[in-house]
């Protein structure tokens, strides 16, 4: 009987062991070593001509722009700038498909065309530049022009391990890996933090990247950016699924060590009873 609680014990003191040692692997931004004694301020300088600065996306072809154009003083200049790129009215501009049914596509040779103003060249620019770009050149026309101008084809796809697998629009000028990741509801638990794969697919090649984002220095990896089409992977952790009571948190380890005492209480109970 003393070596029927005693291997419980030992039982339950492995459990919570394997599941502190677990707890490392879940955690983000460790420094390289991963070591989970995270400091509390960790600063890297980076070098001269380098910066941390959010790329801005540039656009390319086949790319989908919503612009509107007004002019705060010429009511009839307004009409002849409302122009849809698209004949479907019966879509409104409130919904994401009346968004992106009323858009303007980017291309072959890098030209959108609105209305009044014509073809204008915008491959490779920010949308703050093609903001500016058309303003200038719609203020040929009429004066107090204001221009709102905003990408539709922001798209990524989040799947494997996570929380909401899906595809995701986003409307602001960069993306990284955390924004795809925490609007599809994070990892699960038995997502390999460890391994999270960026698919990227161009006009002249197919290429998976791999981030490790336990390390804070993912946020200088030169992919910890996303690109529109991007496809974000996350791997199983092996050890989470063929150890799965070995790896779950406290509250499954307590659940354990309840079935454990209970069965020892049994055990003791039967004991008694049979002296």
């Amino acid at each position: 009987m003393r070596n029927i609680i005693k291997f419980s014990g030992i039982a339950v003191a492995v459990f919570i062991l394997a599941s502190c040692t677990s707890q490392k692997n879940l955690i983000y931004f460790q420094n390289d070593e991963l070591d989970s004694n995270i400091p509390d301020e960790q600063v890297y300088n980076y070098p001269q001509g380098h910066n941390n600065a959010s790329p801005e996306y540039r656009l390319q072809p086949h790319d989908m722009l919503y612009i509107q154009i007004y002019s705060s003083m010429d009511e009839e200049t307004n009409k002849l700038f409302s122009g849809s790129s698209s004949s479907n009215s019966n879509y409104t501009t409130t919904s994401e498909t009346g968004i992106f049914l009323n858009s303007y596509e980017v291309n072959d040779e890098g030209n959108i065309t609105l209305p009044v103003i014509g073809d204008i060249n915008v491959t490779g620019m920010t949308i703050d530049e093609v903001k500016e770009k058309i303003r200038i050149k719609a203020e040929e026309y009429s004066k107090g022009i204001v221009v709102s101008c905003r990408m539709v084809t922001f798209k990524i796809k989040v799947a494997g391990e996570i929380a909401r697998p899906g595809i995701y629009t986003f409307y602001q000028p960069s993306v990284d890996i955390f924004d795809a990741l925490l609007a599809a509801g994070d990892l699960t638990y038995d997502g390999n933090r460890s391994k999270i794969r960026v698919v990227r697919k161009t006009a002249t090649e197919d290429v998976v990247y791999t981030l490790d984002i336990r390390k804070a220095s993912v946020m200088r990896d030169p992919h910890y950016y996303l690109r529109p089409g991007d496809i974000v992977y996350v791997e199983p952790n092996k050890n989470t699924k063929n150890l799965t009571y070995l790896n779950r948190p406290l509250s499954t380890i307590g659940s354990i060590a309840s079935v454990i005492t209970a069965f020892v209480t049994v055990i003791l109970a039967i004991h008694n009873a049979t002296k």
